[in-house]
């Protein structure tokens, strides 16, 4: 059973507990992060071990913060989980428990490949329970003041993004994901966390990152990529990776039809809060 397929699903959840070990971009530490199984119905939920802190994948526990998704409360928060996020929405996951030894989820190579291949390497468990898709009935819109988001009623989950960028290495940019005619690992995994050198500066200079490089992501230089992008529109096919997983702070599957022009994770955010209050 795929996101793409019907309303009403089974849940499922990890047959064993899996692990993998990065560097954390913001603190340049080292970081573990495991994945494992949870009952029927307690959902995903993110536990830091060196801080004794637990908190649900959700809205309710998703932090304002900038550049990233964040999850947590006043007694600490996880950056970066909309990566892992994506993964757990593309392998129909709806109970985890993820537990990490730092406050982000390691971007690794800045795509959604290593996450899914740890995530696959504990196996999959279908679990006695279902949990029925959110399924809008009529059009849902936030438009800011040169952004917007749409979802459109849909008979299956589909997405879109215009990418629109100042740097004419990346420029004009539109990706499209139909997962029930394709597969996520092949048409938006493989897509990379990008950035222009002098954002990268820019971040380190203020102190929000300790170890952005280009292994972590693809870097945009003035006149040539860190890396040969895996397809001309990477950069828009990385957005809809974020986009994927930010929505799935929902808590369910969402059917319908998403566009996304030149938004990021707070207006993704602000979208998903919009559909809960109408469909949920």
């Amino acid at each position: 059973m795929t996101p793409a397929q019907a309303c009403c699903r089974p849940r499922r959840t990890l047959a064993a507990e899996s692990s993998l070990v990065g560097l954390g971009v913001r603190t340049g530490q080292e970081i573990e992060l495991s994945i494992g199984p949870a009952p029927a119905g307690s959902g995903i939920t993110i536990e830091r071990t060196d801080i004794g802190s637990a908190w649900p994948a959700d809205l309710e526990h998703a932090l304002p913060l900038p550049a990233c998704s964040s999850i947590g409360d006043e007694t600490g928060r996880v950056d970066f989980v909309e990566h892992l996020m994506a993964v757990l929405w593309a392998e129909s996951i709806t109970d985890a428990h993820l537990r990490l030894d730092g406050p982000e989820v390691p971007l690794f190579d800045g795509s959604a490949t290593p996450l899914l291949a740890m995530l696959r390497a504990g196996g999959i468990e279908t679990l006695p329970d279902s949990v029925d898709a959110l399924v809008p009935e009529e059009p849902i819109f936030h438009i800011g003041d040169d952004r917007a988001l749409a979802v459109l009623p849909a008979d299956a989950p589909r997405f879109g993004y215009c990418l629109v960028h100042p740097h004419e290495l990346v420029g004009h940019q539109f990706a499209e994901f139909d997962p029930s005619r394709e597969l996520f690992e092949e048409v938006v995994a493989p897509a990379r966390t990008f950035a222009t050198w002098d954002e990268l500066q820019a971040l380190q200079g203020a102190g929000m990152i300790a170890a952005g490089s280009e292994d972590n992501c693809l870097v945009v230089h003035d006149d040539h990529y860190s890396a040969e992008p895996f397809a001309g529109n990477a950069m828009a096919r990385h957005k809809i990776v974020d986009l994927i997983g930010d929505l799935y702070l929902l808590g369910r599957p969402l059917r319908a039809h998403v566009i996304g022009y030149r938004t990021g994770h707070a207006d993704n955010r602000a979208l998903a809060r919009l559909i809960l209050d109408t469909c949920g």
